[in-house]
Parts: C-alpha cells; sequence; structure tokens
C-alpha cells in the first residue's frame, strides 16, 4: 500500500504530528509555526505535547479558531506570501502547496520559510511534479540535509 502524504486531507492529525517531531528530531519546547494553518488543527497535537506553537492564515475567522483551542499561541492574520522571517521559530511547516501553479511563488514562500526556521522545515503534500524545484529551492536557500517521504519533503536549516 502506497504511503499517504502528511498533507492529505482525511489523515490523522495526531500521527501528522508524530511523523514530523520524529523524522525532524523535536520534542516538548520546541517552538512550531505553520503557515497557512486555517483553525491550527494541525498544530493542535503539538500543543497539547507541550510544544510553543504559532502560525499565520489570510481568513481571520480560521485564526480566530486557532486563538481559542490554543490560547498561548501565537497567530496571525496574514497571507502565506508576506510570511515574515524576521521572527524566528524552530521548525516551519507548510501543508498548502498543492495546487500552487506559480514556480516563482512556490521558490519565495520556501526561502521565507528557510529564512524563519531554525532548525527544519517540512513541505508536506507536494506534488511529486513540483519536488525538483523545491529541491533546487531548498539548495538555493542552503539546506543542510534534504529528505523526501512520499509527497513530503523534510529540510535542515
Amino acid at each position: 500500500m502506497p504511503r499517504r502524504s502528511l498533507g492529505e486531507g482525511g489523515l490523522d492529525l495526531v500521527a501528522s504530528a508524530e511523523h514530523v517531531a520524529e523524522t525532524l528530531d523535536i520534542g516538548p519546547g520546541t517552538r512550531v509555526f505553520e503557515v497557512d494553518c486555517g483553525d491550527g488543527a494541525f498544530l493542535f497535537p503539538f500543543h497539547q505535547n507541550g510544544y510553543a506553537v504559532g502560525g499565520s492564515d489570510g481568513d481571520a475567522a480560521m485564526v480566530a479558531r486557532a486563538i481559542d483551542a490554543m490560547p498561548e499561541g501565537l497567530f496571525t492574520v496574514s497571507m502565506a506570501s508576506a510570511l515574515d522571517p524576521a521572527v524566528p521559530w524552530d521548525v516551519v511547516v507548510c501543508r498548502s502547496l498543492r495546487g500552487v501553479p506559480d514556480p516563482d511563488y512556490m521558490r519565495g514562500l520556501v526561502a521565507r520559510m528557510f529564512a524563519k526556521a531554525t532548525h527544519a522545515i517540512a513541505l508536506l503534500g507536494v506534488p511529486e511534479a513540483q519536488h525538483q524545484l523545491l529541491m533546487h529551492a531548498l539548495a538555493q536557500a542552503g539546506a543542510k540535509a534534504i529528505q523526501i517521504e512520499g509527497d513530503d519533503i523534510f529540510a535542515r536549516v
């Protein structure tokens, strides 16, 4: 049976979070930020296990739901294209690259994520057709190690 991507809908978010934590060798206390976090559902298992969580999303109502669920989290209303690398996080995750047609946008987002992360980034649910572009963008950003698992790409800063 082929492995499902962590970014695919319907996959257990707790298992997804555990897999990201294991793959990136992180634990409680680690700061995890999600780009396009929606209501924070992916971050909730991290929050429950003692991680510091935060994220950004363009939908104010979804961000409000994330804040209600995780009041200690740091959430902002902003588009992924406005991701601010000036505020560092240990790990930066993005599960919303599926369907992004613009290679320049993807390269720019990966560069901003890489600049924001101090340990690693996780790109989840990336179609195979976009792997080469993202691998090149990560190499240009200075990734020390890149790991591909199905439709997921992990890179160490």
